[in-house]
């Protein structure tokens, strides 16, 4: 993080000594389906350097509504926080000026993070995107043609919709994010702190994890005091459901459920901006229709299943062990998801 941070001041530093330019020996295009990119602004190039002060090449960049127009994007603009939010599709790319790294939000969970070795700049007032950074967060492919001082981008619109004003709608995302970027970049670049632990099978199996309280304090306060105070122990996986999730936490071997009270649900469409997405071996509270009635059980997701993003409180990863959650996913089960022979939970366990 800390070479990051240099490299970025080392950018910011050139910048400021206005080292930008426009090619001197030929006019660069920028190329989108074969339609060359109209601009009143005409592309500029960046000169990248590493921490050191070493050059490592030029970065094009070009004006905001241009590019994110071309690709069917809408485009906001948030004066207060100078962050950029692109809507396309139900998909969110955002980013600010100066910050190296940019979010993409597929629907209400945050899908990726991309790294930027040049962000978005303000030129004569002008925003200023790098090209290919944002061509290829959107998954456009980008070639750079250095006999014709050209950048060819195919992307696949598919069908075009009408999205003038969405992306102004859910600026709000943008808003949270911004106030929150630091925990957010640290999730994605793989840099942040969580509270580690595993789930010990009476057959010698082990799930490791890592609990994330930045996004989830409530839940993941359950989950520890749970483990901690032995509520787990000598539990089964009392709902097991192949390619979608193993649940457990409160059905005890001699069969009978364990229960304590209930706590506040942690996530998007509850009022709670937890990002977190449902994916495979991410970590979620289990709960009955109501949003705050999450007690003590817990689901591992065996596959992607986003579809449970924004309504469900997501709040740690399995780092090691996804082969046990395989087989306890794989294991027969009756009418009722229920597994024919018990999968025993002999112990939670959380490293202090």
């Amino acid at each position: 993080m800390k070479k990051l941070v240099s490299f970025v001041l080392v950018f910011m530093l050139m910048l400021s000594l206005s080292a930008f330019t426009v090619l001197a020996d030929g006019e660069i295009s920028v190329i989108v389906n074969g339609e060359k990119l109209e601009m009143d602004v005409p592309p500029m190039e960046f000169p990248v350097y590493d921490a050191n002060g070493g050059y490592i090449g030029d970065r094009v960049m070009v004006p905001i509504r241009a590019i994110s127009e071309k690709l069917n994007c809408d485009v906001y603009w948030d004066d207060v926080t100078h962050g950029v939010t692109l809507y396309r599709n139900n998909n969110l790319y955002i980013m600010w000026e100066g910050q190296p790294t940019a979010f993409h939000l597929d629907g209400p969970a945050l899908s990726k993070g991309y790294t930027m070795d040049v962000p978005p700049t303000i030129v004569n007032g002008r925003t200023l995107l790098p090209v290919r950074a944002v061509s290829e967060i959107m998954g456009a492919k980008v070639e750079w043609i250095e006999e014709t001082n050209t950048v060819d981008i195919k992307y696949d619109l598919g069908d075009l919709e009408d999205n003038a004003g969405i992306a102004e709608s859910v600026n709000i995302y943008q808003m949270l994010l911004f106030q929150e970027y630091d925990k957010h970049e640290a999730l994605v670049n793989g840099s942040i702190e969580g509270v580690t632990g595993k789930i010990v099978l009476e057959d010698g199996g082990e799930i490791e994890f890592e609990l994330y309280p930045q996004f989830a304090p409530e839940t993941c306060g359950k989950f520890i005091e749970c483990a901690k105070t032995g509520v787990y122990d000598n539990t089964v996986f009392h709902r097991v459901i192949q390619d979608f999730m193993i649940q457990g936490g409160s059905k005890t071997t001699e069969g009978e459920w364990k229960t304590s009270g209930s706590i506040v649900g942690e996530f998007v469409y509850n009022g709670y901006f937890n990002l977190l997405s449902h994916k495979r071996g991410v970590m979620s509270f289990a709960r009955a229709t109501e949003y705050n009635s999450a007690t003590q059980q817990f689901f591992i997701c065996h596959q992607d299943a986003t579809f449970l993003d924004a309504n469900y409180a997501a709040f740690g990863v399995v780092t090691s062990g996804m082969d046990v959650v395989d087989r306890v996913a794989c294991v027969e089960t009756d009418a009722n998801d229920e597994p024919i022979t018990p999968v025993i939970v002999k112990k939670v366990i959380i490293n202090e």
